[in-house]
């Protein structure tokens, strides 16, 4: 079972909301329309590279955590809506390895 994603836009609410700051003061030191830093709260857009280069700047934090936080909160929500089917329709390598094994024997590796 997977935990439930977390949007980037959360965690820079509790940033926000640590400082005592708007999104559009936020919007105004980032240098973006205010409607990207409304929309990154709301959970309806994606944080960006742009974006989060522009967060590690500003905050002293690093634009990889940010961007890891995006690809974190993708992939659980693919693990949520399409994680169970993906573990049912494609079986792991090994196991076809080892089907074809009890099949035609031995699985070897061969140089040119």
């Amino acid at each position: 079972m997977t935990r439930d994603p977390i949007h980037p836009g959360k965690f820079l609410a509790d940033e926000l909301e640590a400082l005592n700051m708007t999104p559009t003061q936020l919007a105004a030191a980032l240098k973006v329309p205010p409607n990207r830093i409304y929309q990154l709260l709301a959970g309806k857009r994606a944080l960006t590279a742009d974006t989060a280069l522009r967060l590690s700047q500003w905050l002293g934090t690093s634009a990889e955590m940010w961007l890891n936080l995006q690809k974190l909160y993708e992939l659980r929500l693919a693990e949520q809506t399409a994680g169970e089917e993906i573990k049912r329709s494609i079986p792991p390598m090994a196991a076809v390895v080892a089907a074809r094994a009890d099949h035609i024997g031995p699985f070897k590796l061969t140089t040119p």
